[in-house]
């Protein structure tokens, strides 16, 4: 699925567009933020400033949850507003739990599947990367974050879905800056406000879109020409696409 194409399609349409954030405390908004935008937000207002303000965009996140999880709740949750893009991001805690990969990889093809269906559009997104030492004390993984970040690529790439892949940059970051790339970290898993600034300003930009207008103080810009030295995609300066 080209994203940019399809965005660059709504902006032509009347009705309402529906998009849906389905994933695990990654993007679950709530007290946790601190008050800020979680990265769902910053696309938010990414989309309805390039594409136009007929997009609508609902947060599904869920913290704990797994594939399996968004399986369970997806007739409750997302199938009613009948979206026409649903963004999954998951993989962390089926990693922390160590489920098989194979259980993984048919899982995300199940929610492919269902939503395909029902004429949804499907992104799948790899997360950004965790630190070393997030799970300290829950014991050895033989199973390592990447490998599952690699099922979701695998499945994005044989399926109908899209795919905005952050883990490769975010990665190379972290391998080689590791003291600066903890201060995008809330926590050994999680973003803080900055982080989701990133991470919401690169998905829009996988998605053909201009970057958001980011408050003094947060300092993105140098964290994005980090990310862009590690392979993000850089910012959308010949979009052919008219403000709206």
């Amino acid at each position: 699925m080209n994203l940019p194409h399809l965005l660059k399609q709504w902006r032509t349409r009347q009705d309402g567009i529906r998009v849906v954030a389905f994933g695990s405390s990654n993007t679950e908004i709530g007290w946790h933020s601190d008050g800020h935008h979680g990265w769902p937000c910053w696309l938010s207002c990414i989309f309805r400033a390039s594409v136009g303000r007929h997009v609508q965009m609902l947060n599904a996140g869920i913290g704990g949850d797994t594939a399996a999880g968004l399986l369970k709740r997806i007739t409750r949750d997302v199938l009613p507003i009948q979206p026409h893009l649903v963004i999954i991001t998951i993989g962390g805690n089926d990693y922390f739990q160590q489920h098989p990969l194979a259980e993984f990889e048919t899982n995300l093809r199940q929610l492919e599947s269902i939503l395909h269906r029902t004429g949804a559009v499907v992104a799948f997104q790899t997360y950004y990367a965790l630190l070393p030492d997030a799970g300290a004390g829950a014991g050895n993984y033989d199973i390592g974050f990447s490998a599952y970040m690699d099922v979701v690529r695998t499945v994005a790439s044989t399926t109908e879905a899209g795919l905005i892949d952050q883990f490769a940059w975010f990665t190379a970051w972290q391998q080689t800056d590791l003291a600066s790339y903890r201060t995008i970290m809330r926590d050994g898993a999680h973003l803080k406000p900055v982080g989701n600034a990133l991470f919401g300003t690169l998905a829009g930009r996988v998605c053909g879109c201009w970057d958001p207008a980011v408050p003094a103080d947060l300092p993105v810009a140098d964290f994005l020409a980090t990310l862009e030295k590690c392979g993000a995609p850089r910012r959308n300066l010949e979009l052919q696409w008219e403000k709206p």
